[in-house]
């Protein structure tokens, strides 16, 4: 009687064990960078609510300037990455970060301090180059990464970007209580430099790009961004999401570090160790999109996701003053709502990355990302006009809660939210 031969056992190819190590060292730039960029988020509006004592207005203009610039930015960015390389994009970009935030602990050493002025230009231009970069990485991921393992190395960039978060908030109020807040926003600036330098080591050939001969006007190039994109009917549903989360973040970023600060008379550290545990939850939501999105279905996975989002973020007002019950409803609202950010975004991604051409990817996340702005500059002027107001930002935070919740049933009424598994829908050439 013969035996039967054991299967072969089948080895990677050349390409994907190339595919996983770019995939390895983007993530690792993505964790280092992103460990500093949370100390500076949480550092520069601090060194200008506490040490400046800017009003209301003024944090919610200093939180909008950034987006401004985003916005202006956001559409350029994306027909010139797909012009150009991707990775040339991503160098440049996390460089000249490293100046202009080496730039503020340099004016604190020579002239004893930051203006506010200086903080509003450092922050719109570095909001600049972060909308180039995260269109030009994710346009780079969904041209490197084979659809089918899209979301999973999604779920993988944003979970370690959660453990980043964590780190980073952590250290955040320690560095800020120790150092001060321009020399923690100069640690910030070390790490886009280790970034950029873990980028240059990316080696699998980017897809090959359209002629130059190829080439419209910039406008009409620009223009195909939205409207190739809203011409796939799955789509729809997401650029409409994107303007209500833009909302929902506009809101938050205009109103929580004063509600925190001021209403709840949190220290710095305590803030920097609440809002560290959404590192925690994103890490988790990262661990968990795959079981999540397979249970659920991924249109399901996308409704829940933004509804628990939103329910998150209703704890925060809720919150008594320097309380045990206070703080627990602050860490609650960090574990909903950012480990349910991370199914969200993974699955969004993963579509998009599914049934849009690389050609337009530059472009698309690019419409994605100008609708998304538009929303947040809204939230951002409604925030600080509700926090102006007798309402206060209790009631900002409470509207960006809505925001999210609507937004979630509303894709659950859509085809999308009927979707369960992205191999369901048609795949771009």
């Amino acid at each position: 009687m013969s035996q039967r031969k054991p299967a072969p056992i089948s080895r990677p190819t050349a390409a994907a064990v190339g595919i996983q190590r770019d995939v390895r060292y983007l993530i690792g730039a993505q964790a280092v960078s992103t460990f500093g960029s949370f100390i500076t988020r949480a550092a520069l509006p601090l060194l200008a609510i506490i040490g400046l004592r800017i009003s209301p207005a003024e944090a919610a203009l200093l939180a909008a300037v950034d987006l401004i610039a985003a916005a202006l930015i956001s559409q350029v960015a994306g027909v010139w990455i797909d012009r150009l390389p991707r990775r040339p994009v991503l160098i440049s970009t996390d460089l000249i970060r490293a100046l202009l935030l080496g730039s503020i602990p340099l004016a604190a050493a020579l002239f004893g301090g930051v203006t506010l002025a200086h903080l509003i230009a450092v922050s719109a231009l570095t909001g600049m180059c972060a909308t180039a970069f995260d269109i030009a990485e994710r346009s780079y991921l969904a041209g490197l990464v084979p659809a089918p393992q899209l979301r999973a190395v999604l779920a993988r960039v944003l979970g370690i970007r959660g453990a980043a978060e964590f780190f980073g908030f952590g250290s955040a109020g320690i560095l800020i209580g120790t150092i001060g807040g321009p020399a923690a926003i100069g640690v910030d600036a070390v790490t886009y430099i280790v970034s950029a330098l873990l980028i240059t080591a990316l080696r699998v050939r980017e897809p090959r790009l359209p002629a130059a001969k190829q080439r419209r006007s910039f406008i009409t190039e620009a223009r195909e961004g939205f409207t190739k994109t809203w011409a796939i009917p799955i789509l729809r549903p997401l650029l409409g999401t994107s303007a209500a989360i833009g909302l929902y973040f506009g809101l938050f970023r205009s109103a929580y570090m004063i509600y925190v600060a001021r209403t709840l008379d949190l220290p710095a550290e305590a803030i920097g160790f609440v809002i560290a545990t959404g590192g925690i939850a994103s890490y988790m939501g990262g661990v968990l999109t795959e079981r999540i999105s397979q249970a659920l279905g991924t249109g399901r996975a996308i409704s829940v996701s933004l509804i628990i989002v939103g329910v998150g973020l209703a704890l925060v007002p809720l919150a008594p003053a320097a309380s045990i019950l206070g703080i627990a409803l602050l860490i609650a609202h960090q574990l909903l709502s950012d480990g349910f950010e991370t199914v969200w975004e993974a699955n969004q991604g993963a579509i998009r990355g599914r049934v849009l051409p690389d050609a337009l990817q530059g472009r698309a996340n690019a419409a994605f990302e100008g609708i998304s702005i538009l929303g947040r500059l809204a939230g951002i002027l409604l925030g600080g006009a509700l926090g102006s107001s007798i309402a206060g930002s209790g009631a900002a935070l409470f509207a960006g809660a809505a925001a999210s919740i609507v937004a979630g049933l509303a894709i659950a009424t859509t085809r999308l939210g009927r979707v369960k598994r992205i191999s369901e829908l048609p795949q771009a050439r």
